[in-house]
């Protein structure tokens, strides 16, 4: 069967073997595995048993969206978002299964649903907007596609975030190079916000990292992996989504209680969302932004 579900996740498997699996927490893919390899990253760490509202899931592809505060210059956060937490109230709201919409030998696309009917009633009441989201995930034997759909049911506009907060799984962070934000102006997280441009042809990571590139012009991007001929190479494509993050907390991960002390040498993100400003939305109008994973098999 393409399709197993229970009441924690479904799993979707194409009929190349490729497969991917998605909690309705949050609506967050824990695996990618095409070519006989997981392809994500998930900490070993992640209490994917104690997931009660609070709790959020490291690894996979986490959905930041609906007021995540990641804003390009220290501010005091608005009284709409201020008791809402980072990642926004989707991430910590239980999703519903929509269905298959494509199921051939090409592709296997479902979808997943969060209204703001369903959001935990207490963050519900800090942000009570009236909204329907629709994630829908595509899979293919070497590609796996995000497409993230945020309506506005109310009468009034309002204005969100989205993120896709990807964990690339990698043989060693020493050897991986990231292509395609260069002569890019990004905010450093781990500097206090300090602006500056990254002038070269990659980005390598050595410490801890994270930057939000800012208005990034390129849709593309290459996370090269440093293994002979460029097998397992992951390309990136994005779509209406203006910025992206890199990040790896290197050695802080030994003070985060649910990622293990050394498996920072093992990921990094590279998270395509639209983060430095909100994306303003008008009563009865739909946004759509996504992306494109693709692996060198």
């Amino acid at each position: 069967m393409p399709i197993q579900i229970n009441e924690e996740k479904v799993s979707l498997i194409h009929s190349s073997g490729s497969s991917v699996e998605v909690y309705f927490y949050g609506a967050t893919i824990t695996s990618w595995r095409c070519g006989g390899k997981e392809r994500l990253f998930l900490s070993k760490d992640s209490k994917l048993d104690e997931l009660d509202g609070i709790k959020e899931i490291h690894g996979g592809i986490p959905l930041g969206n609906i007021n995540i505060n990641l804003l390009t210059i220290p501010s005091e956060p608005s009284a709409e978002t201020a008791n809402l937490p980072q990642h926004g109230t989707a991430r910590f709201s239980t999703w519903k299964w929509l269905g298959v919409d494509v199921d051939n030998d090409e592709e296997l696309t479902a979808r997943f649903g969060l209204t703001d009917a369903q959001v935990p009633e207490n963050l519900h009441k800090e942000w009570p907007k009236k909204f329907d989201l629709i994630f829908i995930v595509t899979l293919t034997a070497d590609t796996l596609k995000n497409i993230l759909e945020v309506r506005n049911k109310g009468t009034e506009p309002f204005g969100f975030n989205a993120l896709f907060h990807t964990y690339y799984s990698v043989p060693d962070i020493s050897k991986v190079s990231i292509k395609g934000l260069n002569d890019i102006t990004y905010s450093d997280k781990v500097k206090n916000f300090a602006r500056f441009k990254d002038v070269k042809d990659s980005i390598t990571i050595d410490q801890e990292t994270d930057r939000i590139y800012e208005n990034v012009p390129r849709d593309e991007f290459l996370i090269d992996l440093g293994q002979p001929g460029g097998v397992d190479n992951f390309t990136l494509k994005k779509f209406n989504l203006k910025d992206t993050v890199v990040w790896n907390p290197w050695i802080k991960a030994r003070s985060m209680s649910d990622f293990g002390d050394e498996e920072y040498k093992n990921m990094v993100c590279v998270e395509p969302g639209t983060v430095t400003e909100y994306v303003k939305l008008e009563a009865d109008k739909t946004w759509k932004g996504g992306q494109i994973l693709k692996v060198q098999l």
